[in-house]
């Protein structure tokens, strides 16, 4: 009896902090209206972010809101607030003639979701789409920002302008100060068309310990697309000041070109404990940096599982930059990446650029250039040492491994037996093509294909993650030894449960039915990984899926020597 009476408590305690849901309509409302009610909503968003309480939802009916918003409530553990669209509704918080320069403000406050909304048009000096911070010794926690297009926020309304340091504009920015940020989450959101000046598309600065930026498509922006710093004092506990212990997974980061300086798609400048993996990152000024402008070391970043093609100037950029300062890259891991004819400017610089950085290892990477024949570049500058590249594989279109070029240091080889000689580097490594399945640039495909020489040569100690996956999603290592590059040849088992990876596999979207050609191997699973069935298809065949349960599968399809990969929705 006394479990039981316990158990009704239980049950009582739960209804008695049931949900609440507040209404925000901006055609109907009344911020004088209690707002729990769709009959009596309230009219400014506003409004909401004064007085909702822990464990709501702000229901907010389709509109375009006129506002800076400035959040002044938090939930609880367990109990957030979440801020979304009503139903299916289209929301917009735009700054198009409002007094103040931030959209949606967030200081110092914890528990709170934000989902599919639009913070858009703003064109002031240092003007903000979402700002993010904590201030003096106050910390935040559990912040997600879901879903959220983010665009038009300027500093000028002229992208030709050239912007000195004093000009910038943020789209999302971040700062922890020295109480700091913990469990900030950035997912499935867009941010395009942003002219930022001296600043970034989505950058986290400062004393943010764990967060992530997944699935999301940064483009068009005027400087650097993602942006993860530390060292620049904006925590004062020089201890704390760097944003660390993140990941930066399954993004697509394109076209965020400067006009000023080379920037990056995505770029690591003195953060620590950082994963950034199954990226997509082209034609943006570098395609990934790992970087240290400030005194100081950017630290222990692995890179890998990314595809990186047609970038201004390299693919990969590994360290300080100057004598002016101590920043350096140290104690990182750049593995199973492929990089695909990168420096379309034409700089000479190759696939890869290293500067000041140490500790460093590079290794079951493809590097494919463009017909410069540049491998890489090495800067001649200190400190710089016990850096490994092995178990990489390397290639140029003139097919001709003794007419390439990698400038080390003081030094340039221009053929690869020379390089390897010269630097008593590259032990295990192959010059060699690569067989990628598609190397046009304007829709490459990464896959190996039959009789690849990448194929099960990768360094056989490489140790994987709990969980790590190929760039498509797939399982990172068959037959014991991993591959060279950012896809598994043969793999046709998902090898995570984490379903967002669906979003990067072939955008085909097929219902009740499978439409498969001849002399294939179709293999089907459902979205957490268990096969379904396997089929040799000799004849042209439409396989019928009405039998399958409503929801998405993969279908692998193999044939001959390529392999497609099709998202299929079940209705």
């Amino acid at each position: 009896m006394k479990n039981k009476f316990a158990l009704l408590l239980s049950i009582i305690t739960i209804n008695a902090t049931a949900q609440t849901n507040y209404y925000v309509d901006k055609a109907m409302g009344n911020d004088a209206n209690n707002g729990t009610n769709i009959a009596t909503p309230w009219k400014t968003i506003q409004k909401a972010a004064n007085v909702a309480t822990p464990n709501s939802i702000v229901n907010i009916k389709a509109g375009t809101y006129y506002e800076n918003v400035v959040v002044n409530v938090s939930g609880t553990s367990g109990n957030p607030i979440v801020f979304k669209n009503y139903a299916t509704d289209t929301v917009s918080i735009d700054g198009t003639g409002t007094a103040g320069n931030v959209l949606l403000q967030v200081t110092n406050k914890s528990y709170l979701k934000f989902e599919n909304l639009t913070i858009k048009n703003k064109t002031a000096n240092n003007a903000q789409g979402i700002l993010v911070e904590t201030t003096g010794s106050t910390s935040a926690t559990d912040l997600t920002f879901n879903n959220i297009i983010i665009n038009n926020i300027n500093w000028t309304a002229n992208a030709s302008t050239i912007p000195t340091a004093s000009n910038n504009a943020q789209a999302f920015i971040a700062y922890g100060r020295n109480g700091g940020i913990t469990n900030l989450m950035v997912t499935n959101c867009e941010v395009y068309n942003n002219i930022l000046g001296f600043s970034e598309a989505l950058s986290l600065d400062g004393n943010i310990n764990g967060f992530e930026i997944k699935n999301c498509i940064v483009h068009n922006n005027t400087n650097i697309g993602i942006a993860i710093i530390g060292n620049y004092g904006t925590c004062t506990i020089v201890a704390k000041d760097q944003s660390r212990n993140g990941i930066v997974r399954n993004n697509q980061c394109y076209n965020n070109v400067s006009l000023y300086a080379t920037s990056g798609g995505i770029y690591i400048d003195g953060a620590k404990a950082i994963v950034v993996e199954q990226n997509s990152c082209h034609d943006n000024g570098n395609g990934i940096e790992l970087g240290a402008e400030e005194n100081g070391i950017c630290d222990s970043i692995t890179v890998k599982n990314n595809v990186v093609y047609n970038n201004q100037y390299t693919g990969i950029y590994v360290g300080g930059y100057t004598t002016a300062t101590t920043g350096q890259v140290t104690h990182s891991v750049i593995r199973n990446n492929t990089l695909l004819q990168n420096d379309y400017a034409n700089n000479g610089v190759g696939e890869i650029n290293v500067s000041k950085a140490s500790n460093c290892v590079f290794e079951n990477n493809i590097f494919y250039t463009n017909t410069q024949n540049v491998l890489m570049t090495v800067e001649n500058i200190a400190p710089q040492f016990n850096n490994i590249f092995n178990y990489n594989c390397w290639y140029t279109p003139n097919n001709n491994s003794n007419a390439i070029t990698v400038n080390w240091k003081s030094t340039t080889y221009s053929s690869y037996a020379a390089y390897k000689l010269g630097t008593a580097q590259e032990s295990n490594s192959i010059y060699n093509n690569p067989k990628l399945t598609n190397t046009t640039l304007s829709n490459p495909n990464f896959q190996l294909l039959l009789g690849s020489s990448c194929v099960d040569v990768g360094n056989v100690n490489t140790v994987i993650t709990i969980g790590e996956t190929d760039y498509d999603g797939f399982t990172r290592i068959i037959n014991t030894i991993i591959d060279m590059g950012a896809l598994e040849y043969g793999a046709t088992t998902v090898g995570a449960k984490d379903i967002n990876h669906l979003d990067k596999l072939v955008a085909n979207y097929y219902t009740n039915k499978l439409s498969v050609n001849a002399n294939s191997i179709v293999v089907l699973h459902n979205i957490i990984g268990q096969q379904l069935f396997s089929k040799n298809v000799v004849a042209n065949e439409t396989i019928d899926l009405s039998n399958l349960t409503q929801g998405i599968y993969i279908a692998n399809v193999l044939s001959g020597t390529s392999r497609t990969i099709k998202k299929i929705v079940v209705e």
